[in-house]
């Protein structure tokens, strides 16, 4: 029963480096639920296992009236919701005292006997000394939000069940199964074990429980939790994911980006300690964590040190690969943000540990500056000329992270020397002219907006003034339409000649077809989209401003497939002689 596990004088710790309450609605709801289940039921309901560690009780703890003191290894969820529950279940029944005598310690303070670490002490102490069930709890975060919520239920289940047999049924009925560890125990082992298995934590939930002890509180607070566990970076590590927690996947958060990043960095540390086989099991994104334990348990890695390493790199993430920079206007010249906005426009991730790499090592900020002006030429004429695989995609790390490529010029040494025939090769002025005109998939209107985007802001400063906006405040937009089923009498299909449909459809995707302009004039050119040529122009050209690419726009009265193919040719050759030039 609930009376067993939660006592007066037996305090439930919960370690600061286990996550923050991250109960939500849905989850209150069905607990709920399950709480009014309890008035019609005649066996007991099942909370679940709660494990628990011994701890040492301290003189202060005795002098609370503390005779026993345990770590919450498992369960804290649960526990902080029964205690929420019941606090609004007591106050509405008028037992308040009922409650204080077993959920409070017999000190003055009365401090709770489920005691939070500190990111959510403060808000379960608030609730925990409430004197009346307090209508609404202004603030933020999911302890006070859960308050909110039984308060409300509750008020509304009232007209319905009595909620005083309601209490006494909860109490008497609802029960655990605990798991109780001697001090002797390792209960970091059995946290990762449960954790990693069965509940989402992520990477950096589990590394933080990893590489710090309770002894270690201080530590923490000075440094991972200034990178990781403030509000403002949890805002950073979080963004890019699914709004369910349930819907994310172990890639489509910053956080699990970052720890892949890390361990295809860290790895090659080690490389002549690995196999092939382990390598490859190494950079696998569902083996990160286990990856970054084995830096310590199987290389003999200090923690700390470990601790530190992530940390650095952490911030020079932070710093530097902020999906941000895509709302800002990047710079004309070289350097890392022009390299961050075509990772995040692309989404091309696997270049990222190689980047991290150069901006820890490289100290020198000319040196990194020519390292990242001749890696976006890399990336750009690789993109222009339609040369992805998943080779290419793994390049990065194992190429030129373990050759230690830390100069531009060991970097594009290790690149001119692959011959044209090899995946990893610089693609030549020629294979980009007749790669931008034959691609064999049309380029997406994303590829085409970074191409175009990283193109203008090479031409144009910012303080030149006529061309400031950052990548999300332009889209590509075609002016020759795609083919659809219905027929267009502005763009009629070639009905007598399949090879000539054919061709046009190819050429309609190429990026001689397509203008950057405006996100704010999507709309009306969507209303557009399969106007007559005159027409099209005219929105185009409204919403071009600063787009030297599209001046093209100025005299143009028809449009066809040589039109196309022309500016595929002149595109192409400014491209590749004189921007992105080797």
């Amino acid at each position: 029963m609930i009376s067993e596990v939660i006592q007066r004088d037996r305090l439930l710790r919960i370690p600061y480096f286990q996550r923050r309450y991250v109960w939500e609605r849905k989850d209150w709801e069905r607990f709920a639920m399950d709480m009014e289940s309890t008035l019609d039921s005649e066996s007991n309901y099942f909370l679940g296992a709660i494990i628990l560690k011994d701890e040492t009780t301290s003189l202060q703890d005795r002098r609370n009236g503390v005779g026993r003191k345990q770590q919450v290894i498992d369960g804290q969820q649960r526990l902080t919701t029964l205690a929420i529950y019941m606090k609004v279940l007591h106050m509405m029944t008028n037992r308040k005292q009922d409650f204080d005598n077993q959920y409070l310690q017999g000190t003055q303070l009365r401090e709770p006997v489920i005691a939070h670490g500190c990111e959510d002490a403060q808000d379960f102490r608030k609730i925990m000394h409430l004197e009346t069930p307090q209508e609404h709890i202004e603030g933020a975060g999911n302890i006070i939000d859960a308050y909110n919520f039984f308060r409300e239920y509750l008020e509304k289940a009232k007209s319905q069940i009595s909620l005083e047999d309601l209490l006494n049924t909860v109490n008497s009925s609802v029960t655990f199964v605990g798991i109780n560890l001697t001090r002797e125990d390792n209960e970091q082992r059995i946290f990762d074990t449960i954790n990693s298995l069965g509940v989402p934590l992520t990477t950096g939930e589990l590394m933080k429980n990893f590489l710090y002890e309770a002894e270690d509180e201080d530590v923490y607070n000075r440094t991972w939790k200034l990178v990781f566990d403030t509000d403002e970076a949890r805002t950073f590590w979080e963004s890019g994911a699914a709004k369910s927690r349930q819907e994310k996947s172990k890639d489509n958060t910053i956080i699990e980006r970052f720890f892949h990043a890390f361990v295809r960095i860290k790895m090659w540390d080690f490389k002549d300690q690995l196999t092939k086989s382990q390598g490859k099991n190494f950079v696998k994104i569902s083996n990160v964590f286990e990856t970054c334990k084995a830096f310590v348990e199987k290389f003999g890695m200090n923690k700390q040190e470990l601790a530190q390493e992530i940390l650095t790199y952490a911030q020079l993430y932070r710093e530097h690969l902020s999906e941000d920079i895509l709302d800002t206007r990047i710079p004309k010249h070289s350097g890392i943000k022009r390299i961050s906005c075509l990772i995040n426009a692309t989404q091309k991730y696997a270049v990222i540990p190689y980047v991290l790499y150069v901006l820890n090592t490289q100290k020198d900020e000319l040196e990194r500056t020519a390292i990242f002006d001749f890696l976006e030429t890399y990336l750009m004429r690789r993109i222009l000329a339609d040369s992805e695989s998943k080779s290419y995609s793994e390049m990065f790390p194992e190429s030129f992270i373990s050759n230690r490529l830390t100069t531009a010029a060991s970097l594009k040494d290790f690149i001119m020397n692959k011959s044209p025939e090899v995946n990893l090769a610089m693609p030549a002025n020629g294979t980009i002219k007749l790669k931008v005109k034959t691609r064999t998939k049309s380029i997406d209107e994303r590829t085409a907006r970074l191409v175009f985007y990283m193109y203008e802001t090479k031409l144009t400063s910012a303080s030149e003034g006529s061309f400031t906006g950052g990548y999300n405040d332009y889209v590509s937009e075609t002016l020759m339409p795609k083919v659809t089923k219905a027929d267009n009498p502005h763009w009629p299909k070639h009905r007598d000649n399949t090879h000539k449909e054919e061709e046009r459809k190819q050429q309609i995707g190429t990026l001689g077809n397509m203008f950057l302009v405006k996100a704010e004039g999507k709309k009306e050119l969507k209303k557009t989209s399969e106007s007559d040529c005159p027409t099209k122009v005219v929105t185009l050209q409204k919403w071009s401003e600063g787009v030297r690419s599209n001046t093209i726009l100025e005299h143009l009265t028809s449009w066809t497939k040589e039109n196309i193919m022309s500016r595929n040719d002149g595109l192409a050759d400014v491209m590749s002689r004189n921007i992105w030039t080797i």
